[in-house]
């Protein structure tokens, strides 16, 4: 029986499921060919460009099979209003959207929305409940300037804070500007061309406070990486400060082949990433340099649309990313300055490469879409993917280095039921990830209570490195009030078991996180 399980199972999904039919997705993804697309002209090749929802949900989540600086009690509720409308030659985009999320018992790092791989995270490992609120806002506009060229500007914002009341007291305030421009040119009657570029900034500001730091020697962490840090503990100071500030820079080159007969349809996206975070400690007190992280990535994607019939579509992708980080430490020495007032400053004695870190992937997908009277009716969603992790960390004359190599596997299925005016639309899937190489190092010299490779290093390789099993189902019913307006409510379910033998860390054994999400919407 497990044997037809993980085969069943074995067919992670390359093409993204748009499965609740609130969203515009669920139309627009398997018919647009550039949907997923780094350039903002994709929206105005959707099917439907006429489209507004509101939708409101609640998450609620609970295990022990979870990332180390995740929580196994989490809840949130979340708001969010958007659409997308078709004006003469324009085509515009845009959402807004709430969030309030309360993790329990939540430790380690203090840093929501950096890049994971920047190794210079600030994190404490006392338990604490923290809140965050966060906002997201996002608007695209695309024009055709004639039946050959488009160009479109894409504009978001990310705005939200953290808080934990639990000493040591992590607040964290963090903003994401992204902008994106792009442009389509229809080459020929069988060949369009396009190009984007795009820019991020991003700005997070962490500040440790300790209200009874007289009382206790609650510790706080100024990692550099795989185990290893520069250890601050709040006997000797009443907080710590640190300012994340950052900008990535991306460019994307496109090409679609879309012979005359429409039956079949290429895309072809190559693109660029390079990103820059920066950490300064100290604030307005003094300045102490906490590392630097640069990371480059480039990716291929390649998405063929077989329409072999009026209700049938196939889509085969593929997808390719190579992605190299690197962290550079800073080795600094307090002084004080007599000159003004014995004002503190870190002054810089060298500067080195403490960390690399490259990731390489590669994936298949394949999806079935079936209509039926030019509805969805059926589809079947199946992926693979490898995923290849390298890690060294530079300490003297020693490279300590991991290595974890993985394949996740994923099939999903959908129905969509039509009871006069109701539709429900349902659909079940499946994910294993499926280990292969690991080897696991630490890079830190702390020994004795000083070293933290067994609640914080070897925890981060045994999640990382497990084999896993996830299963997910979703109900969604949907009824027209009125000519313009539909209301519906959906709810989904996610189930992921733990199902190594514990090699690195024990705590995993026997456990899972189980994830439940129920909303309601209205179209109109």
């Amino acid at each position: 029986m497990k044997q037809t399980v993980l085969v069943l199972l074995s067919i992670v999904t390359c093409l993204t499921t748009q499965a609740q039919t609130w969203n515009e997705g669920y139309i627009n993804q398997p018919a647009n060919i550039r949907y997923a697309s780094h350039n903002p002209t994709r929206i105005a090749y959707n099917v439907q460009r006429d489209f507004a929802v509101a939708n409101v949900n609640y998450s609620l989540s609970k295990g022990d099979f979870h990332a180390v600086d995740a929580s196994g009690d989490a809840h949130a509720i979340e708001a969010y209003i958007g659409g997308l409308r078709h004006i003469g030659k324009f085509d515009v985009q845009g959402h807004i959207s709430y969030r309030n999320q309360k993790d329990n018992d939540l430790a380690w790092s203090a840093m929501p929305w950096n890049n994971p791989d920047n190794p210079f995270a600030i994190c404490d490992s006392v338990p604490g409940d923290a809140t965050t609120e966060s906002y997201d806002m996002q608007a695209s506009a695309t024009y055709s300037f004639s039946d050959r060229l488009k160009g479109a500007v894409e504009i978001g914002l990310r705005t939200g804070n953290k808080a934990d009341q639990t000493d040591p007291r992590p607040r964290t305030v963090t903003s994401i500007l992204p902008i994106t421009l792009g442009a389509d040119y229809r080459l020929t009657d069988n060949w369009s061309a396009g190009v984007s570029a795009g820019v991020r900034f991003f700005s997070s500001l962490v500040e440790y406070t300790n209200v009874n730091s007289t009382l206790h020697s609650h510790r706080y962490f100024l990692m550099k990486g795989m185990g290893d840090y520069a250890k601050r503990s709040s006997g000797d100071e009443s907080g710590y400060k640190r300012d994340f500030s950052g900008h990535a820079l991306s460019a994307a080159l496109q090409a679609v082949w879309h012979p005359r007969d429409g039956q079949t349809e290429n895309f072809t996206e190559i693109s660029v990433k390079l990103e820059n975070e920066d950490a300064i400690d100290g604030g307005e007190s003094y300045s102490f340099h906490g590392g630097d992280y640069k990371e480059t990535l480039i990716a291929l994607t390649d998405r063929f649309l077989w329409r072999a019939n009026e209700n049938t579509r196939h889509n085969f992708s593929l997808s390719a990313a190579y992605t190299s980080g690197k962290g550079n430490w800073y080795d600094q020495k307090r002084e004080l300055d007599t000159e003004l007032n014995s004002a503190i400053f870190y002054r810089i004695l060298n500067e080195s490469t403490i960390q690399k870190t490259q990731r390489l992937s590669a994936g298949l997908g394949y999806r079935l879409d079936l209509l039926k009277g030019g509805q969805r009716n059926i589809f079947v969603d199946a992926g693979a993917r490898l995923n290849y992790f390298t890690q060294k960390h530079f300490q003297g004359s020693s490279t300590p280095t991991q290595k974890i190599q993985t394949i996740d596997l994923s099939l999903e299925a959908g129905k969509s039921i039509y009871i006069s005016k109701v539709v429900l639309q349902t659909a079940l899937g499946g994910t294993y990830r499926l280990p292969g190489t690991k080897e696991y190092a630490n890079g830190s010299a702390f020994t004795g209570e000083d070293d933290i490779s067994r609640p914080y290093t070897r925890r981060i390789f045994e999640y990382e490195s497990a084999s896993r099993l996830g299963i997910h189902a979703l109900a969604d019913v949907s009824l027209p009030a009125t000519e313009r307006l539909t209301a519906g409510a959906y709810i989904n379910g996610r189930l992921h078991l733990y199902t190594d033998n514990q090699e690195y860390w024990t705590g995993y054994d026997g456990t899972s996180l189980t994830t439940v999400e129920a909303g309601f919407y209205l179209k109109f």
